[in-house]
């Protein structure tokens, strides 16, 4: 038999554990993530590091108290646009994700697939040494090779930053996308 107060107690304690995480999601910016705008150039101005990277592993997990799932996404640093060395990969800890049954979606998180190519607008690490990301899924740029012509091209738009032709003041045609190599040199540009 079913005990209804029971299974009522084990729904309520799910709730709470969730609003409890979206609560410390939303209150401590130091601990998730920093707010910008949407504009690309005032997220690589705050930023401390900007770095196209690619995605090697993503695996979510419960903290070691069991309360909170975690998804931990590995990346290989292939170019660092601004800031020190951040090494050859960085793994990024996103609260929510996947864990058996059990799925904590929080608004807003990224989720990356093996092999992708991106730009991560990081902020500062979080008090267990994870990089935190600018804006969670608005600090992610997405990254596609052209068919044809072989080179990469940003999907996510970007906006309030001119983007040249790189290593010249040339505007940089848009009918096909933003070439990476130009919003590299661009980024950098504005930032000097």
């Amino acid at each position: 038999m079913i005990d209804f107060n029971q299974g009522f107690l084990n729904i309520l304690s799910y709730f709470i554990i969730v609003m409890v995480c979206m609560f410390s999601f939303s209150c401590s910016k130091s601990y998730a993530t920093r707010e910008f705008s949407n504009s690309t150039l005032e997220m690589a101005r705050k930023s401390e590091h900007v770095v196209v990277a690619k995605c090697i592993s993503s695996k979510s997990s419960w903290d070691e108290k069991h309360k909170f799932i975690f998804t931990y996404t590995t990346f290989s640093v292939e170019e660092v646009v601004k800031g020190e060395t951040v090494g050859d990969d960085i793994t990024l800890r996103i609260i929510g994700g996947q864990v058996g049954d059990t799925r904590v979606d929080v608004p807003d998180k990224p989720e990356f697939l093996q092999e992708e190519e991106v730009i991560l607008f990081l902020g500062p690490k979080n008090p267990d040494g994870y990089p935190t990301l600018s804006s969670l899924e608005k600090g992610v740029l997405r990254l596609k090779v052209d068919e044809v012509s072989g080179e990469k091209i940003v999907t996510t738009p970007v906006t309030g930053i001119k983007i040249l032709i790189k290593d010249t003041e040339n505007p940089a045609p848009s009918e096909n996308g933003v070439l990476l190599e130009d919003l590299i040199y661009s980024i950098k540009k504005s930032l000097q």
